[in-house]
């Protein structure tokens, strides 16, 4: 079968502009499938004129859902949320929205489809309900579509990343650099871009069906050491200070509360509960390599988007390079 045109629900996120991109450079025409378009205009700039086409699709509506579908060749679902609020909840867009998605694409005939998890999204023992909803995600799009292909990335990072750019704004302002607990647990950052291209490299390889992937980096940090990191390449030099778990996850429940008033929480108890436990890659496990892929270092990309952070600004020369 011959791949021409790719629907991907959640285009417009931080993952899905990365896959949109990869896509685009590599000539399919896209449908990209979101539930505000006016969020996602700037999409349409990293393709040729008309090769990509933007697509009201709301998951809680399997008949937009129908619409996005028909007459493409492979679905990617980048579909997902960091945190809850009204409707858009854990169980509405990552179980059901995968569900709908997997569910509608086999009744269109689709032969490839490629869903977005995370590492951890087979632990079916977490009490943490944003992983719960992720084991829920990959049970029915395995039970609705047998020969998906799905990608776990671990941390992702890039322009506009919730992890570093995060820390470097924190670093920037506040006297000291938080972490959640000791900072002990391990974490493997993969580039968005390479998860881009991990979607291209599937739909590229037929024999990557009824597969599963497990995307990091070419290293192994501590939050701690990610602290450092950050600290190095934006020239601070700011205490790194651990808060106790049980004390962060009680300041992001009521952090999280602001999310009704149309907010950003800067962080939730489910994202402190994540940050306690590793997010490697399991010995064994199909990577990146396996597609033939090179995983793209943090410190090589970091520097392009941390700068502006610097000590001093941008144009610092004495910052690091």
């Amino acid at each position: 079968m011959t791949i021409e045109q790719i629907t991907v629900f959640g285009g417009s996120g931080f993952v899905g502009r990365a896959i949109v991109q990869a896509l685009a450079r590599e000539g399919y025409m896209i449908r990209v499938a979101v539930r505000r378009i006016g969020e996602a205009n700037g999409v349409k700039g990293f393709g040729d004129v008309g090769q990509i086409t933007l697509m009201q699709a709301n998951l809680r509506m399997p008949k937009s859902v129908d619409w996005a579908i028909r007459g493409s060749d492979a679905v990617v679902n980048a579909a997902g949320i960091p945190y809850q609020r009204g409707r858009q909840t854990y169980k509405a867009v990552h179980a059901e929205g995968a569900r709908t998605i997997a569910e509608t694409a086999r009744a269109a005939g689709i032969e490839r489809l490629v869903h977005i998890s995370g590492i951890g999204a087979d632990n079916r023992s977490s009490r943490n309900a944003y992983i719960q909803s992720k084991v829920a995600a990959e049970d029915a799009v395995v039970a609705a579509f047998a020969s998906a292909t799905i990608l776990r990335p671990s941390v992702v990072f890039g322009p506009g990343d919730a992890l570093f750019t995060r820390l470097a704004s924190m670093a920037s302002t506040a006297p000291f650099l938080p972490l959640v607990g000791d900072g002990s647990a391990k974490v493997q950052p993969v580039f968005s871009g390479d998860v881009g291209r991990a979607v291209v490299a599937v739909l590229k390889q037929p024999q990557t069906a009824h597969t599963v992937f497990e995307l990091g980096g070419p290293r192994v940090y501590t939050y701690r050491e990610l602290a450092e990191l950050v600290l190095l390449m934006t020239d601070r030099r700011k205490p790194i200070v651990g808060i106790p778990a049980g004390l962060m996850k009680v300041g992001g429940f009521f952090a999280q509360q602001i999310a009704r008033f149309g907010l950003v929480p800067p962080i939730t108890a489910d994202q402190v509960e994540l940050m306690v436990h590793d997010n490697i890659v399991r010995p064994g496990a199909n990577t990146l390599a396996t597609l033939g892929l090179s995983a793209t270092s943090p410190d090589a990309i970091l520097p392009t988007y941390l700068d502006r952070f610097r000590t001093g600004g941008r144009y610092n020369q004495h910052a690091p390079a």
